[in-house]
């Protein structure tokens, strides 16, 4: 834990007003903003996988704040004074639930780009990107002194599970529903031989 307080203590200790103010607009995309552009980015083309992510993002804050609730762990500003409380936070620590609800919705995200028929190298920045945006949130959570680095990584790897467990859900019933759709086209079909 000496290690984690260190390096909060070391981002913090060049940080400007410029700066702080950067990581505050990148840690909103692991709120309510990042999920609106997430579902306005699926519900394009699939509407209700996009309508299942917002089902991941808040079964995914739920299971946060219980897992928050049993640890108990106090934020890095609540026990070290040296640390600033630059995200406005409250309540405890473990785990991040912006870590959390970011990797849900990269989840959804990933899925989303090679589900399309986006190009090759399009679908590879996508995921680039998003993945890139998820680690900076979690990264905006330590900066602004509101959470260790464990905190982020379980909130991260929490997310990701949650919406993997949704994910893999509504794959299999979307494929027994075109199976389902293919048996009564053949069937049909067959009718229509006769």
């Amino acid at each position: 834990m000496d290690f984690e307080v260190e390096f909060i203590k070391f981002l913090q200790s060049g940080l400007s007003n410029g700066w702080i103010s950067v990581f505050q607009v990148i840690t909103l995309l692991g709120s309510w903003l990042g999920l609106l552009i997430s579902f306005i980015i699926i519900f394009r083309k699939k509407k209700i996988m996009a309508c299942l992510m917002v089902v991941a993002f808040v079964l995914a804050i739920a299971i946060n704040f219980a897992i928050k609730n049993i640890v108990c762990r106090p934020r890095p500003f609540e026990s070290f004074d040296f640390i600033v409380n630059y995200g406005g936070e409250g309540g405890y620590s473990m785990p991040s639930g912006h870590s959390c609800a970011v990797s849900a919705m990269a989840v959804f995200l990933i899925a989303y780009l090679f589900q399309t028929s986006l190009k090759k190298g399009t679908k590879i920045l996508g995921l680039i990107a998003t993945v890139l945006v998820a680690l900076l949130v979690g990264f905006s959570r330590i900066v602004l002194g509101v959470h260790y680095l464990t905190d982020v990584l379980i909130g991260l790897l929490e997310g990701a599970i949650i919406a993997s467990i949704l994910l893999l859900i509504y794959n299999y019933y979307i494929y027994k529903f075109q199976k389902q759709l293919e048996l009564l086209k053949q069937y049909y079909k067959g009718d229509d031989d006769e």
